[in-house]
């Protein structure tokens, strides 16, 4: 059985097919900075690269197109979907009841859940003979303990689904499938989102970053992360700014790209030389090692330190200014390659299988 894994991210495309579990892919496709002036897409062991439209739309056709010409047909399509709201965290077969209630979350998470309602509709055009799955980035953190899902405000606010969901739940069970050995950590998922999980000794959440939106924590890079909300007050009463002028502003023109004039990419700002790309780079170190230091006091033992997602896994000077900044003596440091693809296929697999999703392996001993 074909799978395809379609990771639709803020700014990005994975698409991968695999013919069996944890196999090598068949196909593995990356398209990058859509939305952005020199938006690529690759194929992975070719040199070539085939320039892309401003929209998502045009990466989905794209590879569309790509695996038509290679004979590949998927009998099943794999949808990374950011946000599950309070009653889906399992993977599921996208039926009317689930699309509509992704519909009812999506401003909950509008770098991603838009270009996946969009991506998915699209799919069932591409391959109508495919079962759409959604994969929910929130599932993972659906058994965060209540300390943690639990935010400080009124009981009210609670009642009305004010919670924390947790995200890049797929890049951490990445993470945990690729190391079974790895528990009682902290893992880093820096990309353009950027969130710090912790994970016990059962592998289970313990805390993360992100909270009722994917717009909450650390810095990332068009996203501001934790402002005081008396900010947001502040400017609609005495600026009038509306809300959707400020989910503008706090979304997509915050962060490293509001910081640095602009540059959004840190492969870009590691490159200047001005007083606000070194600022943003000094900013996003700083956010980041405070997320990890706040997650790790929710550990009763911390042993490892995971770095994840693009910026975790590619800029070294990044990461090592973290761990500068941390003063590690006895936890382990390691770097490990999302794979958020590889869970997808996984979960697809096991629910159109058995209907349940393979759980996490327990730690090697």
């Amino acid at each position: 059985m074909k799978v395809l894994a379609l990771n639709v991210g803020s700014s990005s495309l994975k698409a991968v097919v695999r013919s069996e579990a944890s196999t090598p892919p068949l196909l593995s496709v990356l398209a990058e900075r859509i939305g952005s002036k020199g938006s690529v897409l690759r194929i992975a062991g070719e040199d070539s690269t085939v320039p892309l439209g401003g929209r998502m739309h045009d990466a989905v056709e794209a590879v569309g197109q790509i695996l038509a010409e290679r004979g590949l047909t998927p009998s099943a399509v794999a949808h990374r979907v950011v946000h599950g709201g309070p009653d889906h965290f399992q993977p599921s077969v996208v039926d009317g009841r689930h699309l509509s209630d992704i519909v009812a979350v999506a401003q909950l998470a509008p770098l991603h859940m838009p270009a996946a309602l969009e991506t998915l509709e699209l799919s069932r055009r591409i391959w109508p003979g495919a079962t759409q799955v959604a994969c929910f980035d929130t599932g993972y953190h659906h058994d965060l303990p209540e300390t943690s899902t639990r935010l400080p405000v009124p009981a009210e606010l609670a009642q009305l689904g004010i919670r924390r969901y947790g995200f890049h739940g797929l890049s951490v069970k990445s993470v945990l499938m690729a190391r079974p050995d790895v528990a009682d950590a902290v893992v880093a998922h820096l990309g353009s989102g950027c969130s710090v999980t912790a994970v016990g000794p059962d592998r289970l959440p313990r805390h993360t970053t992100m909270s009722f939106t994917p717009n909450s924590g650390m810095m990332s890079s068009t996203r501001c992360g934790d402002i005081d909300p008396e900010i947001v007050l502040f400017l609609m009463e005495h600026h009038r700014f509306t809300a959707e002028r400020l989910r503008l502003m706090l979304d997509q023109q915050s962060g490293l790209y509001g910081v640095s004039a602009g540059r959004l990419d840190m492969r870009d700002l590691l490159h200047a030389d001005d007083h606000e790309s070194r600022l943003a780079v000094d900013m996003f170190v700083s956010s980041a090692a405070m997320a990890v230091a706040s997650c790790a006091t929710t550990l009763d033992e911390w042993r490892w330190l995971v770095f994840t997602g693009g910026v975790g896994e590619h800029a070294a000077s990044v990461r090592n200014r973290i761990c500068d900044r941390l003063r590690l003596a006895d936890v382990e440091v390691i770097v490990v390659a999302a794979d958020e693809e590889r869970v997808m296929d996984d979960m697809t697999r096991n629910l159109m299988g058995s209907g349940r999703p393979t759980p996490l392996a327990k730690p090697e001993a």
